[in-house]
């Protein structure tokens, strides 16, 4: 049990240090996907079409993940007050009320969805923390697997650019 634990942390870590990203235009779109919030109601990616969006699949398990989701609310802080940006956490088969738990403990204000496979094989979710970039179209404009400090920095980046298209 201690090697497996200490192959899931090198593993983890690894992940760390991954980052892919689309080029801006590739108009790559994952199509619509349908998930519950942690209040039960169904959200759809389509409720957000001509708005920039910016996914976050995560786990409350995941080393990275849980680093990266000051960063992450820290973004979103930032742009909460602009109709044209969305962000959405999608948590990764967890039970609903651990969920909830974790997002009140970690102070998560942005939108949090209860994952499913059918949004994890859409998106081709092989690591976690994943990060996507939706443009106005619903088009896949970057992804960045893995986490590290300064990370949303290029997040940044990469909306400003969107929302002077």
């Amino acid at each position: 049990m201690k090697l497996f634990k200490q192959t899931l942390m090198l593993f983890f870590l690894c992940l760390v240090f991954a980052s892919c990203s689309y080029s801006p235009g590739d108009n790559i779109s994952p199509g619509d996907f349908t998930l519950k919030d942690l209040d039960g109601k169904t959200v759809s990616l389509s409720d957000f079409k001509d708005k920039i969006v910016f996914i976050d699949f995560w786990a409350s398990w995941c080393p990275p993940c849980v680093q990266s989701i000051p960063a992450v609310e820290r973004l979103y802080n930032k742009n909460k007050d602009n109709p044209n940006i969305v962000f959405l956490g999608i948590n990764v088969n967890e039970d609903k009320q651990k969920v909830i738990d974790f997002v009140k403990e970690k102070g998560i204000t942005y939108k949090v969805l209860l994952g499913d496979k059918e949004v994890m094989i859409r998106y081709k979710i092989r690591s976690i923390p994943s990060f996507f970039i939706l443009d106005k179209g619903g088009n896949i404009t970057n992804k960045h697997v893995g986490y590290m400090p300064g990370l949303e920095t290029q997040w940044d980046q990469d909306i400003k650019f969107l929302l002077e298209k």
